[in-house]
């Protein structure tokens, strides 16, 4: 028994310690045989010009694994160093440096691993100016996967959790109903960005055999939070803006108030795609009305609270 224990902790250790480093990840296009090692190998920082000269072997990525320990700077730029020294390069030029933040504690790195003729290492250009297209044998600026802009449309169930105001003989149930959202998000590579969103919500209830239905409506403008976790991200929101309540009987006209509103959001989603994902949110609509229309009316002034949760799924369209 002892032995088995033994063996079980020697062969459990590696896998353990293993988890705790960053995750390596490489694109080899055209590998070549080692020339120099991983401590020789030239590092181009974000922006440094390189070599046009150059020759692409392939992209090099060092990312978080979700319990990295041994991801300062150094640490994770040897780890890319290694990997280029590996597949025959002799130089590492960074195209994205994420430093720590509140979503993670390590330096993360994305790179391109060249190899460059020392003879003619006096030929240069600056990748911040000059256009990826016009160097033929080094594609040095990796286009980001990160989709800025996001338009999205979602379907589902709604339910008020407020009172709602209704005569004795009304029969229904207009405190649940179908909801639908639809909006447009930018999100900056932090992280953190803006949109606008528009959500709806029908119901009904019958009052003399007439059905009388129940819109909702809010226009807001958002503040937008994105983590992106391999193929799955999740999202807050929030905003403050138009909320309008409506009663309506076909033919007959309608009654509505306006007010103001705000909401809270929080989602998540699948990506299919780099251009395509289907996500699933929660949250909550509110918004105060300036007349004894729905809800529990406020004895001061009159005015009257809603709120409305939601649930719904939909697609991301992601450019």
């Amino acid at each position: 028994m002892k032995k088995i224990t033994q063996f079980s902790v020697l062969y459990l250790l590696p896998l353990f310690l293993g988890s705790c480093a960053p995750k390596v990840l490489t694109e080899i296009n055209n590998p070549h045989t080692p020339v120099v090692t991983a401590n020789e190998v030239r590092l181009y920082e974000v922006g440094d010009s390189v070599p046009q000269s150059a020759e692409l072997i392939g992209r090099v990525k060092v990312l978080d694994s979700g319990l990295s320990t041994h991801c300062q700077y150094d640490q994770v730029v040897a780890l890319a160093k290694e990997k280029t020294a590996q597949s025959g390069g002799n130089a590492l030029a960074l195209t994205d440096h994420r430093k720590p933040s509140i979503w993670s504690s390590c330096h993360q790195i994305a790179g391109n691993m060249l190899l460059i003729d020392e003879t003619k290492r006096h030929e240069t250009y600056t990748r911040a100016t000059t256009p990826v297209e016009d160097s033929k044998e080094c594609n040095c600026e990796e286009q980001s996967r990160f989709r800025h802009n996001t338009f999205y449309a979602n379907i589902g169930y709604s339910c008020i959790v407020s009172k709602f105001y209704m005569p004795l003989e009304a029969t229904g149930h207009p405190k649940r109903g179908m909801d639908w959202m639809a909006g447009y998000d930018w999100v900056s590579t932090s992280g953190f960005g803006a949109g606008v969103m528009y959500s709806g919500y029908k119901s009904s209830y019958l009052l003399s055999d007439i059905d009388f239905a129940v819109k909702l409506t809010y226009i807001a403008p958002q503040f937008v939070m994105k983590q992106q976790f391999r193929q799955w991200s999740i999202e807050e929101k929030l905003g403050i803006g138009y909320f309008n309540y409506r009663e309506s009987v076909k033919g007959s006209g309608s009654v509505s108030a306006s007010g103001v509103g705000y909401n809270f959001l929080l989602g998540t989603e699948y990506h299919v795609s780099d251009l395509v994902g289907i996500g699933a949110n929660i949250g909550y609509i509110s918004g105060s009305l300036p007349e004894d229309k729905f809800g529990n009316p406020n004895e001061e002034d009159g005015s009257t609270g809603i709120f409305r949760l939601h649930f719904n799924v939909g697609v991301r369209f992601h450019f």
